[in-house]
């Protein structure tokens, strides 16, 4: 017995999300996603009319935990090193920042290709404040603020540091992936010593409470 052709919607959006993130809109049928359920294509049509109303729903705002990579700082004690949790945090944000960047592209070149889609929706409801992005951001922040009070950082604005260190975090992938400066990838991990080193030298402090 096969499956049942019942399915939920939210099943059928996240295998379109898949097979459009592979294929592109003109190089996914809907037998490429109701292949990936294990229904027919007909069962799809049930959640959206053609294949265009399915990619705009599917491509559209995705679900919102997964936007927040950096919720693991929420329980980051002060005391803890910041090089360390600078690390955690590049290690969370960079393969988050690939994936939605693949997305995005992916979504922008076929939206833009499609006559009566609309303009390319953000990966969450930028109405609703604050965004994800403001809340990694203020994560970040947070984190910083209570290592400044432990004396573990020497940063004048916690904020500005925040969106220095999540921007060459972004600034690695939109180097590397879209504009493709080095003919030879960097590791991720020798950038990061690098960057460190940085932070080191310039706002971690060595000894002693914060005067």
């Amino acid at each position: 017995m096969g499956r049942p052709a019942k399915i939920r919607r939210e099943e059928v959006l996240a295998a379109a999300r898949e097979a459009f993130d592979t294929g592109g809109f003109e190089g996914t049928t809907l037998a490429d996603i109701s292949g990936r359920l294990g229904v027919s294509p007909a069962a799809l049509l049930r959640h959206a009319p053609t294949k265009q109303a399915l990619f705009t729903a599917a491509m559209g705002t995705t679900p919102g935990p997964e936007m927040l990579p950096l919720a693991f700082l929420a329980d980051v004690p002060a005391q803890a090193d910041p090089a360390t949790v600078l690390r955690q945090v590049a290690h969370a944000f960079v393969p988050f920042i690939q994936a939605k960047l693949r997305e995005n592209l992916g979504r922008w070149v076929h939206f833009r290709r499609i006559a009566g889609v609309g303009r390319l929706p953000l990966p969450f409801d930028p109405a609703a404040r604050p965004t994800p992005p403001q809340r990694n951001l203020k994560l970040l922040e947070g984190y910083l603020r209570r290592a400044r009070r432990a004396g573990l950082v020497s940063v004048r604005n916690p904020r500005a540091a925040a969106f220095a260190f999540a921007a060459s975090l972004h600034s690695f992938v939109m180097l590397q992936e879209v504009m493709q400066v080095l003919e030879d990838p960097m590791p991720l991990e020798e950038y990061l010593d690098t960057l460190i080193d940085v932070w080191k030298r310039g706002a971690i402090a060595k000894t002693g409470k914060r005067r």
